[in-house]
């Protein structure tokens, strides 16, 4: 009886095993590939340290325009009701959306780094832009970015330069400020507006702009355009583009978005592609 109850044991130990074995392999083919994020979906969503500490909620997005990257995660915590709220900057280095909690993003960063990081305000975006500032938020997080596991690929910069002034000037947009912007041809002809924006966190990277193109070309379409072949001026976005490159745009897939806009084209895209 002993022996038939160890055999059954066993047997029910092998089976978990190889069950554990298959949710692993299904985890890490599903994780080779980092879909990207939807701006509207991330305002609202909870942030957590490494301590496992909640650092604040998602308030907004920082991106550059002249590259289409992100740049900064705008994270708010504490107040009362959304009055008084304190507002921190985290590099998107140090931000990842691979966690097990629902609607909950992480940090690499201690509760005390965070705690100590420098407040932004919502009207010192220009200065954002200048080496001095962007170099003392990169130096601030610096231990945090070399103990990042399994990112030895990404990091800030030893000295805290940041790395984008050798070759470039930044234009820093909250994402709050460009989805709804109206978009034109060259003509200043609308074109349609932008309704969300597709984004990743780790090493910066080119992000999409959705737009919506209305009842152009009598049906309402979206298109999926790299972010840094808009053109921003004063309140719109021009886009150059011709009616032909919309009509035979391919489907925004997992190809154009590892591509990240790097040859420039437009996609069609439908919220099935998310």
């Amino acid at each position: 009886m002993l022996k038939r109850h160890a055999e059954v044991v066993i047997v029910v130990i092998a089976l978990l095993s190889a069950a554990l074995i298959s949710d692993h392999t299904a985890i890490a083919g599903t994780n080779s590939f980092s879909p990207p994020l939807r701006s509207r979906h991330l305002e609202g969503m909870k942030v957590e340290d490494s301590d496992g500490q909640k650092a604040g909620i998602v308030h907004n997005l920082v991106l550059d325009m002249n590259t289409g990257n992100l740049r900064y995660m705008v994270i708010g915590y504490g107040g009362f009701f959304g009055v008084h709220v304190t507002l921190k900057l985290a590099p998107t280095q140090l931000i990842s959306a691979a966690t097990t909690k629902s609607q909950t993003l992480a940090i690499n960063a201690t509760t005390m780094q965070w705690r100590n990081a420098p407040a932004f305000k919502y009207s010192s975006l220009t200065a954002l832009a200048e080496q001095d500032r962007s170099g003392e938020i990169s130096r601030h997080f610096q231990s945090s970015a070399k103990s990042a596991v399994n990112r030895s690929e990404v990091s800030l910069s030893k000295t805290g330069r940041d790395r984008s002034f050798d070759t470039y000037p930044m234009q820093l947009k909250f994402a709050s400020d460009l989805i709804g912007l109206r978009v034109v041809n060259q003509k200043r002809e609308k074109m349609g507006e932008v309704v969300d924006l597709l984004v990743s966190f780790g090493e910066p990277r080119p992000a999409f702009a959705i737009i919506s193109t209305g009842r152009l070309f009598d049906h309402q379409r979206q298109y999926a355009v790299p972010l840094q072949t808009l053109s921003l001026s004063k309140n719109e976005l021009t886009w150059n583009v011709d009616a032909a490159a919309l009509q035979s745009a391919p489907h925004f897939d997992e190809a154009a978005w590892e591509a990240r806009g790097g040859d420039g084209r437009v996609y069609g895209y439908s919220t099935s592609a998310d």
